[in-house]
């Protein structure tokens, strides 16, 4: 009886449960390995486009430094010194012509500053403000024509003629195609396989939030107390992007490298436009075919130097009666209160006077006249120039102060800067420039009786063949500095003097200025 009362319990299969729980485990693994397959995916996406746009980014900064500009007043110009080779940098002469580099004109700009600071006087200050000026018109002019290359869409206006970014050959330079040829050899195919395509590419020029490198020289150690106190106290070349000031003014150079170089895109700056700007930033927009999604990859890239190998020049005195009483050294010169006389100013207009028909000594187009002090720091400053940024500042200074008579007397005394940026000096016993040309369109005077100096009047003559640069005013030599019939420097073999490419562009013996004073004649007593 009371095996028939009990109730029967019913217990329920778990089995079932586990099943559930299975399926869940599934579902979560599933959505796991997928959210991991698309961060992975996206990861080597990103990665792979990052390594193609910064192969790019090299390849456009390597056209920036191709590009060049033909400048009115410094020539051809581009972000690097380039040897005189190119088919369409020739001047009218014939030989093609060197590229300055805008950093060797801002450091040739300032250096100009700080020798007129030594010398104080207005004439000097005058000459060095007014090459600053026309140096940073350059600056802006090869900034314009930089950006507008980085641009897709192109103008084909007259007004953007100018723009139109060439190379030394005269072949269009674009350097964002370079990098949409570069990335897409690098990414497309395994890009597409994964589903993403390009969408856009952009660039910008830049600087850095900090320092950068040159390969311009500096004229003196320890440039100033912000840069001082970064970079070592013997500093040999100009940093970049940051303020180098000379006699109150800023200058700016541009980042360059031994060769185009990768540069970490957290340091780009954007924002100082004035300066002298060449870090390239790329910036590349992806899009997944089924657009759900977008991806950014960025790439900054700096721009490669070559050297400046061309030559100073030769600057001449020339006292064939003897120095003048009150100008025993350069600095005398050039500060006398006897040189204060105005004097007529000629070019050579038609070709190079006297020796091509035609060619004939008219009035100077930019000034008139003025004053013997003017005339001679003007042509002092043209001849400093064509030795761009390789003088020491002590160098030029004690070349300034150097007593003429202090090595040997002569009549004849030859300047120069050698490689090191050190002066030479010479005073040959034979003249070596016989030949007496005005070059076209330079700068030309003669004039009598107009150096008064106790009590005696000098007459002068000066040449100054590398007063207007590259070919749109320097005439047929484009500013470039006369060859010697004979070698004058003789620390460079004859054959290499005259190349068949480059002319004399390279030859060590020419001359940029020559001013000769002589036939005294006595005034008011004096004594000769």
């Amino acid at each position: 009886m009371l095996m028939q009362g009990r109730r029967k319990v019913a217990y329920r299969n778990e089995r079932g449960n586990l099943y559930v729980l299975y399926i869940g485990f599934a579902a979560m693994i599933v959505v796991a390995w997928n959210l991991y397959a698309q961060v992975g995916l996206s990861f080597i996406v990103n990665y792979r486009s990052k390594c193609a746009l910064e192969a790019a980014s090299l390849a456009a900064a390597r056209d920036l430094s191709r590009i060049v500009i033909d400048d009115p007043k410094w020539g051809y110009v581009a972000l690097t010194d380039q040897p005189p080779v190119g088919d369409d940098t020739r001047a009218g002469d014939g030989f093609p012509l060197p590229v300055t580099g805008i950093n060797t004109i801002m450091a040739t700009v300032r250096l100009e500053m700080l020798v007129a600071q030594s010398l104080g006087t207005n004439e000097a200050i005058d000459c060095a403000m007014d090459d600053l000026r026309t140096a940073r018109a350059a600056s802006r002019r090869l900034s314009k024509t930089l950006r507008n290359s980085l641009k897709r869409e192109r103008r084909t206006g007259a007004d953007d003629k100018e723009l139109v970014a060439r190379d030394i050959n005269g072949k269009v330079v674009r350097p964002m195609d370079s990098a949409a040829v570069v990335y897409r050899q690098n990414a497309d195919q395994m890009l597409s396989g994964m589903g993403w395509t390009l969408e856009s590419m952009n660039a910008e020029l830049g600087s850095l939030t900090q320092e950068g490198t040159t390969n311009t020289p500096s004229p003196e150690c320890g440039l100033s107390t912000r840069v001082a106190s970064v970079f070592e106290p013997e500093l040999k070349n100009y940093p970049a992007f940051v303020d180098v000031p000379a006699a109150g003014e800023s200058f700016y150079f541009a980042g360059l490298g031994k060769q185009a170089s990768l540069v970490e895109p957290a340091l780009f700056d954007a924002s100082h436009t004035a300066q002298n700007s060449s870090v390239i930033r790329l910036i590349a927009q992806l899009k997944n075919k089924n657009n759900t999604g977008w991806m950014k990859s960025v790439a900054c890239a700096l721009p490669a130097f070559m050297e400046d190998r061309v030559p100073a020049s030769y600057m001449v005195l020339r006292f064939p009666n003897g120095i003048p009483t009150g100008t025993e050294s350069l600095r005398s010169l050039l500060t006398s209160d006897g040189l204060s006389k105005r004097i007529p100013l000629y070019t050579a207009c038609g070709g190079d006077f006297p020796v091509d028909q035609g060619a004939q000594l008219k009035e100077n187009p930019d000034t008139a006249s003025a004053t013997v002090r003017q005339a001679v720091n003007r042509a002092f400053f043209d001849w400093l120039r064509t030795a761009h940024a390789k003088p020491k500042l002590d160098a030029v200074i004690n070349a300034l102060d150097c007593q003429f008579n202090r090595h040997q007397p002569s009549v004849t005394y030859l300047y120069t800067f050698d490689d090191c940026g050190e002066i030479e000096v010479a005073a040959p016993k034979d003249y070596p420039f016989f030949a007496q040309t005005a070059y076209e369109s330079q700068l030309y005077t003669v004039a009598s009786n107009v150096i008064n100096l106790q009590g005696v009047a000098w007459s002068m003559r000066l040449r100054d063949q590398v007063h207007r640069i590259g070919k749109q005013e320097g005439g047929k030599h484009a500013g470039q500095p006369m060859p010697s019939t004979v070698a004058v420097n003789l620390n460079q073999a004859e054959e290499k003097r005259l190349l068949a490419t480059a002319g004399s562009r390279y030859d060590r013996s020419r001359l940029g200025l020559e001013l000769e004073i002589s036939t005294p004649i006595m005034t008011n007593g004096g004594e000769l």
